[in-house]
């Protein structure tokens, strides 16, 4: 497998094999019947610059980029097998482009990393992640944290995030770039977890917190659908609900037989993602692509 980024990009040393940088994807070569995936929005707009009719061209995509419709058929509307990480993402896709998704493929969960690490009893409170892009919906969740403290002040609240800190948020509850083994501690001290997202493409953190031992509350934001039944192994609340959200999560605190059930609900939720899973069926949707190619 060759894995080409973008000479500015700085994530490739996450990669192992055959890795190769490129500032012209057009000057790339590539053999025939090469499979080529596009992996976000960037990736699709310089694979229409491909010309190379013996490649099989793949988008994956991994969640909605923008909210202007017009955009995102200007990034996706090329013509080409597309495989998405949520069910959700059908929809849109069949909505905005006029095309059928070849494949659902979610991501999977490492249970060796994210597990509970602390003692039972020195679990408590109530977690979350915060971005400040649209996506991750910064004051729907600056909104159920200043509620929290105002209603609940005796709970304590945990923030991780890969963003600065913002000014709303107290820096005694802010990690910012945790690395795993503190994200999962993070999780793990927490009795709940909340997600507080406009949109999320499939949402591994729900995931994260599920296998660390949390309850979880999420906004029915797109990728959580295909992770949460809602009353069985946690809650949905509508998208900016901070009042919602405020009282699942109270819920959930004040009924700890409601709150394990959940927890048990979950193990269960989690044994059906693994990276396993998730690899096996996208090796096979692409061979069925390279296959049909040769007939």
């Amino acid at each position: 497998m060759r894995v080409c980024y973008p000479h500015r990009n700085d994530w490739i040393e996450l990669f192992e094999g055959n890795v190769e940088r490129f500032d012209d994807i057009e000057k790339c070569r590539f053999e025939y019947n090469e499979i080529v995936i596009a992996s976000g929005g960037l990736a699709a707009t310089l694979l229409r610059k491909v010309k190379n009719q013996g490649v099989i061209k793949v988008h994956h995509i991994r969640g909605v980029p923008f909210r202007d419709p017009i955009k995102m058929n200007e990034v996706w509307g090329e013509n080409v097998p597309k495989i998405t990480i949520a069910s959700y993402l059908e929809d849109v896709v069949k909505e905005v482009c006029g095309q059928k998704v070849l494949a659902v493929v979610p991501n999977g969960i490492d249970t060796t990393e994210y597990f509970p690490s602390v003692p039972e009893n020195q679990r408590n409170g109530v977690g979350t992640i915060f971005g400040v892009t649209y996506h991750k919906d910064p004051q729907t969740v600056i909104g159920v944290l200043e509620e929290l403290h105002r209603t609940r002040p005796e709970i304590p609240l945990r923030v991780f995030s890969g963003c600065r800190r913002p000014k709303e948020i107290p820096r005694r509850i802010y990690h910012r770039l945790p690395s795993v083994e503190k994200a999962r501690e993070i999780y793990s001290r927490s009795l709940v977890w909340f997600l507080g997202s406009y949109s999320e493409g499939f949402s591994v953190p729900v995931l994260e917190a599920m296998a660390c031992g949390c309850a979880v509350v999420a906004t029915d934001c797109g990728g959580p659908r295909d992770i949460i039944v809602d009353g069985e192994n946690g809650f949905l609340v509508e998208v900016g609900g901070v009042k919602q959200i405020v009282n699942r999560i109270k819920l959930l605190l004040d009924e700890p037989e409601l709150r394990q059930r959940f927890v048990q609900k979950s193990k269960e939720t989690v044994s059906r993602f693994s990276w396993d899973s998730s690899v096996n069926k996208l090796e096979k949707v692409l061979y069925s692509l390279a296959e049909a190619r040769q007939i």
